[in-house]
């Protein structure tokens, strides 16, 4: 689908409960592609506050959304993050807005000793960002099928 919009994003990684920054995690912004791997955009470090650069992407005009009928007023794209010593987390669907500047916050935890031990990193956390009531992917499991009714849902997938 083809933009005309232009959305902001900066993606702030922490730790302990979204107390603590994490310096140094590797963040990866890609294309959402329904049952599909979309395109990597942009590859990024976090800072010392655990901030990310702000990246521009491509969103549908803001107009679009006082058009009754029109598609949906936002893009949609995934987010990864990964440390060492922490499960890497996938945010799926997280929207973007034509005109506004959001910042994903995104919580990492750490491997369990048992976990660094059986060198587990290759476990992950992934969490739903569905503003509406869309099919989460991968497999079709509706929201409120997983009990989430927020707009997010996360859990560890081994």
């Amino acid at each position: 689908m083809e933009y005309t919009g232009m959305g902001r994003l900066r993606i702030r990684a922490t730790e302990a409960g979204g107390v603590l920054p994490v310096e140094g995690a590797v963040v990866t912004v890609s294309e959402y592609v329904d049952g599909g791997e979309g395109e990597l955009l942009y590859s990024l470090r976090t800072d010392s506050g655990g901030l990310t650069e702000t990246v521009t992407l491509p969103a549908p005009p803001a107009s679009d959304s006082m058009k009754p009928g029109a598609a949906r007023p936002y893009a949609l794209y995934n987010i990864d993050v990964s440390y060492p010593g922490y499960y890497p987390v996938e945010n799926v669907a997280v929207p973007v807005f034509d005109r506004i500047t959001a910042v994903q916050p995104v919580n990492l935890l750490p491997l369990s000793e048992k976990d660094r031990l059986a060198d587990a990193e290759d476990g992950r956390i992934m969490i739903y960002e569905t503003p509406d009531n869309q099919s989460l992917q991968p497999g079709g499991v509706m929201r409120e099928d997983v009990g989430g009714n927020n707009g997010s849902i996360s859990g560890g997938v081994r």
